[in-house]
């Protein structure tokens, strides 16, 4: 499946969710994120990432899914969210041709993905429909080589050990809380959230927490990775209005969290085939620290995490770094 392809896909699946509504809908946000381990100077295990999203402010609507949602008598904002996302996973030593039995598989996940949020004073509430390809389809042996070639990077050679092609399908719940203190003209805000996935590509739970500090931080949740937390941007209760009142912001970002991991496909393998797969950890965490700078409409997003290890052969904990450029209208 070629890129053009993905795009004529991803830009239907946007115009078919939206047939009845897109009229009322208020186009609010543009992300693009970049996740790579270069920010670590290593390549391996979570190598990279890239998510191209879209941001909508939806006044009025009667989808059922909005009624899943607890706290229904809590004054709220709902929101839709679209993205196309890929997500790459290797072994540590990308030199090696042949299969390295005690590494993780090299694997590759291409999805699109519809969000629908609903956003109270103190609350955040995101549901995630993921859909997608793992395997060849995914295209991420190609996209590896391109940003490696763009970034003067070691080419992979082991591709042709990757997990097989599998359709993915899942389903992801986030609840985030805030909780605001000021200190004179220093604000901060800390978001608690848990978060649920199921799915034949994940199934677990994760609970963390985030710290926000700086100057005129707006009222918001705050930013997320393509794999954690709910969507970057999005505004408390009635505040989405009051978003460029101040010309400019400035805030550190802190997190730590910890995960429950009953199935991961890029460590366990394929679902209904014969792959290779490693012996996964049950139990696994991370912290991670960065900035959020905003001016006006634009704002930039850099997030750096290391995690504990994700299975029991893996040699040391792994970092990466997250960069966010965010266009608001």
């Amino acid at each position: 499946m070629k890129y053009n392809h993905i795009l004529i896909i991803f830009f239907f699946f946007i115009t078919f969710l939206s047939a009845n509504e897109k009229n009322e809908w208020q186009f609010q946000q543009f992300d693009i994120y970049f996740e790579n381990d270069i920010f670590a100077q290593t390549d391996g295990q979570y190598s990279s990432g890239e998510k191209f999203s879209l941001l909508y402010y939806v006044p009025q609507s009667d989808f059922f899914v909005y009624d899943l949602f607890l706290d229904e008598n809590k004054p709220s904002d709902k929101y839709i969210s679209f993205a196309l996302v890929n997500q790459i996973f290797t072994p540590n030593d990308i030199s090696i041709k042949e299969l390295i039995v005690d590494q993780r598989p090299y694997a590759g996940w291409t999805f699109l993905e519809a969000g629908f949020h609903k956003s109270a004073k103190d609350t955040l509430q995101s549901i995630y429909i993921q859909v997608g390809m793992v395997g060849p389809l995914s295209q991420a042996e190609h996209i590896q080589k391109f940003i490696h070639k763009v970034t003067g990077s070691e080419q992979p050679e082991g591709w042709d050990n990757q997990l097989k092609n599998e359709p993915g399908i899942n389903l992801r719940y986030v609840y985030n809380w805030r909780v605001v203190h000021n200190f004179e003209r220093i604000e901060s805000a800390i978001v608690p959230y848990v978060e649920g996935d199921f799915g034949n590509i994940s199934i677990g739970a994760t609970g963390g927490i985030t710290a926000r500090i700086g100057w005129n931080i707006p009222k918001d949740f705050g930013m997320s990775t393509i794999s954690t937390g709910s969507e970057t941007g999005i505004s408390t209760y009635n505040q989405r209005q009051n978003r460029f009142n101040k010309k400019w912001s400035f805030a550190f970002n802190f997190n730590v969290s910890g995960s429950a991991v009953l199935r991961d496909i890029f460590l366990d393998g394929n679902t209904f085939v014969h792959s290779h797969s490693v012996d996964k950890k049950y139990l696994v965490g991370s912290a991670g620290f960065g900035f959020t700078s905003r001016y006006k409409h634009y704002s930039l997003d850099y997030y750096y995490q290391k995690q504990t290890k994700h299975y029991n052969s893996e040699s040391s904990p792994h970092g990466y770094g997250s960069l966010i450029l965010s266009i608001a209208f």
